[in-house]
């Protein structure tokens, strides 16, 4: 439709200056361009300039793999102060392979949500569910049953999570049947070990599934 030349359209490409602060910001767009990261000595950089991007080369999947690890369990945190579980998203273009979601997933929960008290955990579709792990919806269903307390301390009810929304595991059941999760909005839901198929880990997310957040 674009092409047709038949719709009016505006393409907005210029950075203004809250979002000019940034390197992430700067080097979307110049990836966009076909030009190299931005660095001290170009017109662009300025004192104003976050240094809230790096960049680094690695070329085997093993490296990548341990410098995620070795980022996400202990460098950003002294770098920054930045916590896993409040700051950081890994996210990677696929689901497959060493560098896609489900091993990523697995190698960042060994390491980030070890099972060291040796809670219950449910096993389901190759991946297993325990006490603070991250996890994200990956259907919409608006059936399902919430609850989220309040300010003023009562109970809002309702119904429906959907596709894209994250939250951490509060507790695995096995008496019950049913993993508590409580979703970035507060919100709690019940999910019976029937419904699992719903979830998916999120430490570490496709670019696509990160769109729709």
């Amino acid at each position: 439709m674009i092409s047709s030349e038949k719709v009016v359209t505006v393409h907005l490409d210029k950075i203004f200056r809250q979002a000019a602060k940034s390197k992430i910001i700067l080097n979307a767009h110049r990836v966009n361009n076909g030009e190299p990261f931005i660095t001290k000595g170009d017109e662009d950089y300025t004192e104003e300039t976050m240094d809230d991007f790096f960049y680094i080369n690695e070329s085997s999947q093993e490296k990548i793999l341990e410098q995620v690890l070795s980022l996400c369990t202990g460098r950003l945190k002294n770098y920054g102060d930045y916590d896993f579980f409040q700051s950081i998203q890994v996210l990677t273009p696929t689901k497959k392979g060493m560098l896609g979601t489900r091993e990523l997933n697995k190698a960042l929960q060994e390491r980030l949500n070890p099972n060291i008290y040796d809670l219950p955990e449910k096993a389901n579709m190759g991946a297993v569910y325990r006490t603070g792990d991250r996890i994200m919806q990956v259907k919409n269903n608006y059936d399902m049953d919430w609850e989220k307390e309040t300010k003023t301390g009562e109970v809002e009810v309702g119904k429906g999570v959907f596709n894209g929304e994250i939250g951490t595991i509060k507790e695995v059941s096995e008496k019950n049947k049913i993993i508590e999760i409580q979703f970035d909005d507060e919100k709690t839901a019940y999910y019976d070990y029937t419904e699992l198929e719903q979830i998916e880990h999120s430490y570490a997310i496709t670019i696509h599934k990160a769109q729709r957040k």
